[in-house]
């Protein structure tokens, strides 16, 4: 859960009567964030966008991560058990250009 300092809560009422001034405090990163509060509960979150572009990316590439290590995990389990299939470079080469040819037809 995120933190949120006093600062950075603003009741919505206070929001939509000082919203130049209260954005302004994110755009000169004065504050980092600001919590909107209705009925004195968080409902909102205001974030710079590249912010928010920011959180998002990380995220990607969290997800990113987790997919890899699970596939390579996989991988590896397949190897410790004995049913990993290896090929040569010559037979690699040979599948790949079966494909290639497949997909220009």
């Amino acid at each position: 859960m995120v933190a949120y300092n006093a600062n950075e809560l603003f009741s919505a009422t206070e929001v939509a009567k000082n919203f130049a001034t209260i954005t302004s405090k994110l755009h000169k990163k004065e504050l980092e964030k600001i919590g909107i509060l209705k009925n004195n509960k968080l409902d909102f979150i205001l974030l710079k966008s590249e912010d928010f572009e920011k959180i998002i990316e990380q995220e990607v590439q969290k997800a990113l991560f987790e997919e890899d290590r699970k596939f390579v995990a996989a991988q590896v389990e397949k190897i410790k058990s004995g049913t990993a299939k290896f090929y040569s470079l010559e037979e690699t080469d040979t599948k790949l250009d079966a494909v290639i040819k497949a997909h220009e037809d």
